[in-house]
């Protein structure tokens, strides 16, 4: 073959024939001549069609640089290609593109990277377009919205706006970009742009946020993590044997032994008195467990002071009950930034591991999505009462939970915990009394005559008003309400440095066993029933009646004296008011209605008295009254 001919070709003095390389530097020649002070790209970052086409051109290469002898001619090429065929048993090149592949490879420093087929590179480059206005304001004004129009609609407005443009226009009309162009042009803008202008910044913030890393916990309950979900099933009454709904699930989770230390449930919204009664469940012995829950096998071990209470941004975290309670309680209360899930992960994976384990099981559970229903009614299918509930979860806690190894198997909770050479500091005696009182809900009140108002309710002892009497100056005291329990609450008293217990003034026991949510819901029928007995329209009716009848009295007062007869001036008329017995069962007016005020004789003069021109009557038989 002429020297034109591989000139041609692309063939250069500078690319002989390569030495033969045994088959074991196969894959060692993939990465050959990559800079090895920069990561480059691996060629699995490729799509798997890429991937294959750039193994099998370097494996004709290969199978090429093996037989030629000579140069990379037509002449030389066409029978190895034709042996390559039967050989490898795939798609032989044509000796033009094969010249190719092999002036690219060798020109990169023998880099698969270069047999990579660039077909992502073809087609039109040139992006700008006599529409590209339109583009613009179509993708700002229509789809860049919180009203979130499809891509759909964003083009239909697009072609819409160039229509009509050019049917102003004779020569030289806007080119319309076809559809599928358009959708392309949406696909190419930056994701993070497009979430901040269709959902706003937090949504596109928690969606492309970075996770971060938990503190680790060196030793049990050093950070305990809380928090509250609905369970997803429906219960029934014990005794009534009706639908009380779903229940709130109040849990406590130690991150070192991923152990359940802390449990409460109830059927009011996540509130301090959940924290509250969760709390004194963690901390306090849980000796309870087998009496109340016989079926329950093994023990719970898990309770003791907390050093570190994780919690999130719920309202009831951040109630001023919580901080004054709990802070002399544990070292520190660390609240979860927003949108930082991975700050507390464990006690989120407890409630999905719950619900997959037990709630999920039981008949009346609800699920996430309405759609899921179908004709599934979770009320009428409801049979598990809540006592039943109760005892499924302290089972499921302590005997199963609790002695199962994590999905990781890294691990088991129970023997964690009995393993570790750390031993609790719990409360008994005076401090488990002394704790359940700092847990109560926090109020300040003024100690007042009959003692302190608080609640609605007035609560009054004697070792309150004898510290009324010689504390003038102290009486804004701090005090503690158990939530559950009413009928009494515990007052500090600061000369004292102690609490006290203060019982309500109850004389019907009204507040035995009454707990704060039910009084604050009598209180509110108790309103509502009064409120509807109001007739609106005539208090209305009466108050304007009122105000008319002020005003005519002033119009009359303030019109010319002309013609009016001048009244008898009186040192003390309110006398002669009690004289004629003014008032709503006598009189309302002192002029005598049978005589007159003229007939009182003689008439009253400036320089006498009223009681000298009283006419002379017997008073020996009045009593005074």
């Amino acid at each position: 073959m002429s020297d034109e001919k591989s000139t041609a070709f692309g063939y250069d003095s500078a690319f002989g024939s390569p030495p033969d390389k045994s088959d074991d530097d196969l894959f060692e020649d993939l990465f050959e001549g990559s800079d090895t002070h920069h990561l480059i790209r691996s060629l699995d970052s490729y799509t798997e069609k890429e991937q294959q086409a750039a193994i099998a051109r370097f494996k004709i290469i290969r199978f090429v640089e093996r037989r030629i002898k000579g140069g990379w001619t037509e002449k030389n090429l066409v029978p190895i290609l034709a042996e390559a065929k039967c050989s490898l048993g795939m798609k032989i090149p044509c000796c033009r593109a094969l010249s190719d592949w092999k002036k690219q490879y060798y020109e990169s420093g023998r880099s698969i990277h270069s047999l990579v087929p660039q077909h992502r590179k073809k087609g039109n480059r040139n992006r700008h377009t006599d529409s590209q206005q339109y583009i613009d304001e179509a993708i700002e004004k229509k789809y860049l919205t919180r009203e979130r129009l499809t891509v759909a609609e964003t083009y239909q407005y697009y072609k819409d706006q160039v229509l009509l443009a050019n049917r102003n226009i004779v020569d030289g009309k806007i080119t319309l970009l076809k559809d599928r162009a358009f959708y392309d042009r949406i696909k190419e803008l930056p994701p993070y742009d497009v979430a901040l202008a269709r959902y706003g910044k937090r949504y596109a913030d928690r969606k492309f946020r970075s996770v971060g890393e938990m503190l680790p916990a060196t030793y049990p309950l050093e950070y305990v993590e809380i928090d509250h979900t609905p369970a997803p099933v429906i219960l029934i009454d014990d005794e009534l044997d009706i639908a009380v709904g779903r229940p709130y699930l109040t849990i406590l989770f130690d991150r070192y032994t991923k152990c359940i230390v802390g449990l409460s449930v109830n059927w009011r919204e996540p509130s301090y008195d959940s924290v509250r009664k969760a709390f004194l469940n963690a901390v306090l012995k849980k000796d309870w467990l087998k009496e109340r829950y016989p079926m329950v096998e093994n023990d719970w071990p898990c309770f003791g002071k907390i050093e570190h209470l994780v919690v999130d941004n719920g309202a009831e975290f951040w109630s001023d009950s919580l901080e004054d309670a709990l802070r002399p309680l544990v070292t520190d209360i660390d609240y979860c930034k927003t949108a930082h899930p991975w700050e507390k992960p464990g006690v989120e994976n407890v409630f999905d591991l719950f619900n997959r384990g037990v709630n999920n099981k039981l008949p009346g559970k609800t699920f996430t999505n309405p759609e899921q229903l179908k004709d599934y009614n979770p009320k009428k299918d409801a049979v598990i009462r809540v006592s039943t509930f109760l005892s499924f979860i302290h089972k499921w806690i302590v005997d199963i939970y609790h002695q199962d190894s994590d999905s990781r198997e890294r691990a088991i909770p129970y023997r964690k915990w009995d393993s570790s050479k750390w031993r609790p500091n719990f409360y008994e005696g005076k401090e488990e009394e002394q704790l359940r009182i700092e847990l109560g809900l926090l109020r300040h009140r003024t100690i007042r005559l009959g003692g302190i108002h608080l609640h609605s309710i007035r609560y009054q002892s004697d070792e309150l008003i004898d510290y009324r009497k010689y504390n003038a100056d102290k009486l804004y005291v701090k005090t503690k309400t158990d939530p559950s329990d009413l009928s009494h609450i515990y007052v500090y008293l600061d000369q004292e440095a102690r609490y006290i217990k203060v019982p309500a003034v109850d004389s019907t026991g009204y507040t035995k066993g009454l707990s704060l949510f039910e009084h604050q819901r009598s209180l509110r029928v108790q309103r509502l029933h009064t409120r509807s007995l109001v007739d609106e329209e005539a208090l209305a009716d009466a108050r304007l009646y009122i105000d008319g009848r002020i005003d005519e009295e002033i119009e009359y007062f303030s019109q010319p004296k002309k013609g009016k007869r001048s009244l008898p001036k009186s040192g003390n008329v309110s006398k002669i008011a009690k004289f004629r017995d003014l008032g709503s069962d006598g009189r309302t007016t002192i002029v005598n209605q049978d005589r007159g005020l003229a007939n009182i004789s003689p008439p009253i003069s400036s320089d006498s008295t009223v009681e000298e021109h009283i006419p002379p009557q017997d008073f020996t038989d009045i009593e005074g009254y």
